[in-house]
C-alpha cells in the first residue's frame, strides 16, 4: 500500500490554521469562578441578611429584609399573601468606591429576594435605561407624635415586579429627598405604614434601623 505523503501546500495550510487556532483558544477568556456566593443569615434581631459581591458588576452588596404585617382587612382573610410583606434594607459599595443606600418594599408574596445589579448598556445602541412603571405610596411615620403623611414615588424594579423601591431624585424622579431623609423621621417614630390603593402594611423599624447601624456597608444611611 502506497505511503501517504502531504503535499507541500497542504502542509502549510494545515499548519496556519493549528497556528490559527491555537491564537484563538489563547485568548478566550477563562471561565468565571467568582459566581455570585449569596450568604444568608437570620440575625438574633429576627432581621435576615443577605451578601455578597455580584459577579457581573464586582458590587459588595448587603440586604436586611424585615418582616412587615398587613394592615388591611385581607390580614386576617385566607386569602392573605405568603410570605408576608417585607421591607429592605439595600447597602452597596461598587469598584470605584461609591456606595449606595437604598430601600424596597412589597405587600407579601415577594420570594425573590436577591440582589440585581443595576442597569448598563449592552451596547453602543442602549443608551437610555429601560422605563419603569412608577407609583405614588403614601408613607405614614406612627408614634408618639403626629406626623403628616407623605407620598412619595416608587418604581416598579424590571427583574422583581412584585416589588417597590423608593426612587431617589434625579432626571427620572418626582422626589426631591433621599430615602435616607425619611429614616430619621423613623428613629422617633419607629413604625412605616406604606399604603398602595386598598393595600396597607405595617413595618416596626426600630431592630431593621440597629442592623443598619452595625452594617459597615450602609454607612452612607449616615443615621
Amino acid at each position: 500500500m502506497p505511503a501517504f505523503v502531504l503535499h507541500p501546500i497542504h502542509a502549510l495550510f494545515a499548519l496556519a490554521l493549528l497556528y490559527s487556532f491555537s491564537a484563538i483558544s489563547a485568548q478566550q477568556p477563562e471561565p468565571r469562578t467568582d459566581t455570585d456566593q449569596a450568604e444568608k443569615t437570620t440575625l438574633a434581631s429576627g432581621i435576615d441578611r443577605i451578601s455578597g459581591l455580584e459577579p457581573t458588576s464586582n458590587i459588595h452588596y448587603v440586604r436586611l429584609i424585615l418582616s412587615g404585617s398587613l394592615h388591611t382587612p385581607s390580614a386576617v382573610d385566607a386569602s392573605a399573601p405568603s410570605p408576608g410583606p417585607t421591607l429592605i434594607a439595600q447597602c452597596t459599595l461598587k469598584p470605584n468606591g461609591k456606595s449606595s443606600f437604598e430601600l424596597f418594599a412589597n405587600f407579601g408574596g415577594a420570594t425573590d429576594l436577591a440582589f440585581y445589579p443595576p442597569w448598563t448598556p449592552a451596547s453602543k445602541q442602549d443608551l437610555f435605561p429601560p422605563r419603569t412603571e412608577k407609583v405614588n405610596l403614601t408613607m405614614d411615620f406612627l408614634g408618639y407624635l403626629h406626623v403628616k403623611a407623605v407620598r412619595r414615588q416608587w418604581e416598579i424594579p424590571l427583574q422583581t415586579p412584585g416589588q417597590y423601591r423608593y426612587n431617589p431624585p434625579g432626571g427620572g424622579s418626582a422626589n426631591l429627598e433621599e430615602i435616607t431623609y425619611y429614616l430619621r423621621y423613623l428613629v422617633a417614630l419607629p413604625t412605616l405604614r406604606l399604603t398602595l390603593d386598598d393595600r396597607s402594611a405595617d413595618f416596626l423599624m426600630t431592630p431593621l434601623l440597629d442592623e443598619i447601624r452595625k452594617e459597615p456597608l450602609c454607612r452612607a444611611a449616615a443615621l
